[in-house]
Order: structure tokens, then C-alpha cells, then sequence
């Protein structure tokens, strides 16, 4: 049975390239979905074509996200590891290093980043721009992976876990910083937010008061006066820790959760299940007027970095990349 041209057509627009790093480096929640083909009665054929419109809109659109022209890198002092690799030594500690976490290119697998000795990038905080890195050299990071050590003109001091972005992309849409630590209406705002998410999960209300918070800060993506509180929350019990990462938007109907990422990390003794969320910056990337948000996912041994986008007040992954790991 010939497949009609217009199946091919929409079966093609959700086709998918991904990149992987090396298998046992890789984290399990970012390993490319298998892709199987069998028989396709009509049934299912027609089911396709009754697909509503808009469900093959969103598709499309998902699909289409390209993100910036260019490269683009976290930028924080070394805090992932420092000794010697097949390759030589990697960076050191408190290194200042550039990590790609994004490029257009796509690369073969196993094929490292290609950082460009002596390139200025421009470097960002916040949204606002903040002066230049530049590359001086490239050296191993952890197990499988490479980073760019860089020097900066910028006034941003990088200390602790501090990270901004840098790119040379032609669409960015630089803007004032808009980001602010949390105040205490903020912090109770999150901690009732995370609360309606661990309930869902089976958290007793008594821990509501126990609820921590790791990070927490309050921010705008736009030009409009809607505050956005961004941050890490746990709570402790006998049989692990409950952790969320929260987006969530506040205006004068008060505070909603856009996007509640739950985790459970059973092992508090050694951490081999964990999964910490931390927000790492903000950035129009693609140039239409409202900032994506980038977050580094740790896991036990090893880290990834993911990009969100906001429509419709819903926030999608729409990039993983920057992999690393031992």
C-alpha cells in the first residue's frame, strides 16, 4: 500500500535530529527516543488526517525553533573538576571557562565543540550586556567533554556559582537586568507554589513549614510588568528529599505556577539519584522579545544544560545541550 504524499509530508515535519554524547557518559533523560516503523493499517492513516489543524500547527512550531545564528555559551568560574585527562590537563578550579551549550551546526557523534582561540564574545547578565570574553585556550573538562578557559573585560565578578551567557548571535535582544534577589512575599509566594506541587506527589501538608529554599530571584522576560520568581525549593522527609524547580508568574491576581519540575532524590547519602535544577541565566535568544531561560540539570556525576522558552504561558525545553560528565 502506497503511503499518500501528504503522510510523508507531516511525518517528515516531526522528524527530529539529536546529538549524543557518549552513551556512559550520557544521562538516561536525555538519550534519543528510538524511532520504530511497522505496519499502518487505515485506521491509522485516517487517523492522521483527522488530526485537528491547530495540533499540527503546534507541532510545526515545535519543531521549528532554530534558536540564535551562533554558538552559545554558560559562562562561570570551574566548579565540575580538575585533574588530568587522555588529552592533558583539564581546567583548574576558579578557571573562568566558556561551556557551548548551543550551536546551529549540527555535530557527528562524538565530535567535540569547536571553540575559536582569541574570539571575543560578547557577554551577557541578566539580559544586559555586560563587556567581552575572549577565548585564551581549550583544555579537557571532566570525563568527555572540553571548555574554553577565557579572560573578560566585564565587570561581573563571578563568584561562587555565579554564570551569565555570551554569543556573538545576530538576533539577541539585549535589555536592562531586571533581576532582583526575592523578598519575603516573594519567598512565601514560592513556598505556597512549591506546596501545591508537592501534594501532587503525596507530601503530608505538615511539611509545609519544613519547605527550604536553594535559589530563588525575582526577574521580567519582557517589556511588560509581569515579575516572574524563579528558583529551587525542597522539603526533607524520612524517605528523601522532594525537590521542585519553579517558574512561576505574579501579577495582581497573585502568584501561578507556569512550569513545576518535581524530583525525588531517594539516596541522601550519596546523592546517585539526584537531579538539582538551577537557573542559570536569561537571554532573548531568538530575537522576539521575550527572554528564553537557561538551567543547568546536575545529576550525579555529570550535567547537562537546557534552554526553556514561554508561550501561551506554558514554558517548553526547547534545546539540551553542553553535556558533561565522569
Amino acid at each position: 500500500m502506497e503511503i499518500p504524499p501528504q503522510v510523508s509530508f507531516l511525518a517528515g515535519l516531526t522528524a527530529v535530529v539529536y546529538r549524543r554524547t557518549p552513551t556512559k557518559m550520557k544521562p538516561n533523560n536525555y538519550r534519543p527516543e528510538a524511532w520504530a516503523r511497522g505496519k499502518m493499517g487505515w485506521a491509522s492513516f485516517l487517523s492522521v488526517f483527522l488530526i485537528p489543524p491547530f495540533l499540527a500547527v503546534a507541532a510545526q512550531h515545535k519543531a521549528a525553533w532554530q534558536g540564535p545564528n551562533r554558538p552559545v555559551y554558560v559562562v562561570t568560574r570551574n566548579h565540575y573538576a580538575e585533574g588530568f585527562s587522555p588529552e592533558g590537563p583539564t581546567a583548574k578550579f576558579k578557571d573562568l571557562i566558556a561551556i557551548e551549550i548551543f550551536n546551529p551546526k549540527p555535530r557527528r557523534e562524538g565530535e567535540e565543540a569547536v571553540y575559536n582561540l582569541g574570539e571575543p564574545i560578547a557577554l551577557f547578565s541578566g539580559g544586559e550586556r555586560s563587556g567581552n570574553v575572549r577565548i585564551t585556550k581549550v583544555l579537557p573538562l571532566q570525563c568527555d567533554s572540553t571548555a574554553a578557559v577565557v579572560s573578560t573585560d566585564s565587570s561581573i565578578p563571578f563568584e561562587k556559582d555565579a554564570m551569565a551567557l555570551a554569543t556573538n548571535a545576530e538576533k539577541i535582544s539585549p535589555h536592562a537586568n531586571f533581576q532582583k534577589k526575592a523578598d519575603a512575599a516573594d519567598e512565601k509566594s514560592a513556598k505556597d507554589l512549591a506546596m501545591i506541587e508537592f501534594r501532587k506527589h503525596g507530601v503530608p501538608e505538615s511539611f509545609a513549614k519544613d519547605i527550604k529554599i536553594d535559589q530563588l530571584l525575582s526577574t521580567r522576560i519582557d517589556q511588560s510588568d509581569t515579575r516572574f520568581l524563579i528558583g529551587w525549593l525542597f522539603v526533607e522527609g524520612e524517605s528523601g528529599r522532594h525537590e521542585v524547580f519553579l517558574i512561576g508568574r505574579v501579577d495582581a491576581s497573585g502568584a501561578a505556577a507556569e512550569l513545576a519540575r518535581y524530583h525525588k532524590t531517594s539516596d541522601l547519602d550519596d546523592g546517585k539519584d539526584s537531579q538539582d535544577v538551577r537557573f542559570v541565566d536569561q537571554l532573548d535568544l531568538d530575537g522576539d522579545g521575550s527572554d528564553e531561560i537557561v538551567v543547568e540539570v546536575t545529576f550525579y556525576e555529570s550535567e547537562a544544560f537546557e534552554i526553556y522558552k514561554r508561550e501561551s504561558r506554558t514554558w517548553t525545553r526547547v534545546h539540551v545541550g553542553g553535556q558533561g560528565g565522569c
